[in-house]
């Protein structure tokens, strides 16, 4: 079966959902024995364009920056598009460019 393509900001625009650069974040605990306590740190890994319901999302969990996104795949009930490096900075980023499998975001509907 051949993936048909279409531009995400159009995706976005027809399917009424928001094209976001994002950052990732993988979440860190670690036990402090002295305060009996766990202790919850969040580190910035990538920025990920993605396709999603929320206005609102800044950022995401992300269990293994290590993996390249060579395609679209649905996380956590977001889209996730294409990585790029932390420094890179978000604005030099060309969404209209990118394209994604239509029958991803229909099923993230």
């Amino acid at each position: 079966m051949k993936k048909e393509l279409i531009k995400a900001i159009e995706a976005a625009e027809r399917y009424n959902l928001f094209l976001k650069v994002v950052t990732s974040v993988r979440s860190y605990d670690s036990y402090n024995s002295f305060f009996n306590i766990y202790d919850e740190h969040e580190e910035a890994c990538r920025r990920i364009v993605v396709l999603t319901k929320t206005k609102e999302l800044e950022e995401v969990y992300d269990e293994d920056p290590t993996e390249e996104i060579k395609e679209c795949k649905i996380v956590q009930g977001n889209l996730w598009i294409k990585d790029y490096s932390l420094l890179t900075n978000p604005d030099k980023i060309n969404l209209s460019s990118l394209y994604v499998i239509k029958n991803l975001v229909e099923e993230l509907l």
